[in-house]
């Protein structure tokens, strides 16, 4: 029986992942970071483990892997790394603690549980995915630090990448465009606490404009696809050892699209999008 870790496992395209890998009939070690999650994992089809994962924090990342490891006789065919938040509104009034935190979960934390997971992936030969965005080749106003989290996903994936294959592991790179998960909720309630809290000048510099942008939020969240069709490009991308996976309606034409066009004319585009 192959065996596959996935972080963020407690919902969205994580928990459908999980979900359709242990149907499939992997091994699957789900990194949760809330313990109250680990139940309803576990209580799903196939064989499942819950394993209370921060990836931000070194204790917890060294005991993941030693679990699994233990587990598995030191071995592991396929790490999935999904893990990560949004933060979103506008970058002048973002603080700098905010923009430390999401790179250090969406960029610095997939790094570090494939640094820990890497000696059992070598003996398997086996394959890194990083659930990236299509956010990671196309900026939108207002997600700029999710947008800086999701690039630099996109070179860390490409230099892992090279580094790897001579070891025997591959790596591949998920870029989802609108899902339905939670995390457009959540950055909606982020812009919305940003222009609660603005006065003055930067009130009217910003507030209608981060008002436009909770409406295409919610408009990205009610046109996303479900959770399972991101699963279902994952698992069709373990058995392969591509490098990019676009998933999601019109998500390989806009990342296609962008590198043909100016910026004033791509800006000019998420104006019409933003307004």
């Amino acid at each position: 029986m192959k065996s596959i870790l996935v972080t963020g496992s407690s919902s969205g395209i994580g928990r459908a992942t999980v979900e359709r890998l242990a149907r499939d009939g992997w091994r699957v070690f789900a990194g949760v970071r809330d313990p109250a999650d680990a139940a309803a994992l576990e209580a799903g089809p196939g064989e499942v483990t819950a394993i209370v994962l921060d990836v931000t924090d070194a204790q917890s990342l060294a005991a993941s892997a030693a679990e699994v490891r233990e587990a598995t006789g030191g071995t592991l065919d396929a790490l999935v790394s999904n893990a990560g938040i949004p933060i979103g509104g506008a970058l002048e009034l973002v603080e700098p603690d905010q923009l430390r935190k999401i790179l250090d979960v969406n960029v610095v934390g997939a790094v570090a549980v494939a640094q820990v997971l890497l000696p059992l992936l070598r003996t398997a030969r086996g394959r890194i995915l990083f659930v990236g965005s299509l956010g990671g080749r196309v900026a939108f106003p207002f997600a700029g630090p999710y947008h800086a989290s999701k690039f630099a996903l996109e070179g860390i994936a490409d230099s892992l990448r090279a580094e790897l294959r001579p070891q025997g592991v591959t790596v591949g790179l998920i870029e989802p465009g609108p899902i339905d998960t939670p995390i457009w909720a959540k950055a909606r309630e982020q812009v919305a606490a940003q222009r609660a809290g603005l006065d003055g000048e930067r009130r009217e510099l910003y507030a209608e404009r981060l008002r436009q942008f909770e409406d295409t939020l919610s408009s990205a969240e009610e046109r996303g696809e479900p959770p399972a069709k991101v699963a279902e490009k994952i698992v069709d991308a373990l058995g392969h050892d591509g490098s990019r996976y676009p998933v999601g309606r019109g998500a390989r034409a806009l990342a296609a699209l962008r590198p043909l066009l100016p910026d004033v004319a791509f800006d000019r585009l998420t104006r019409t999008l933003i307004s």
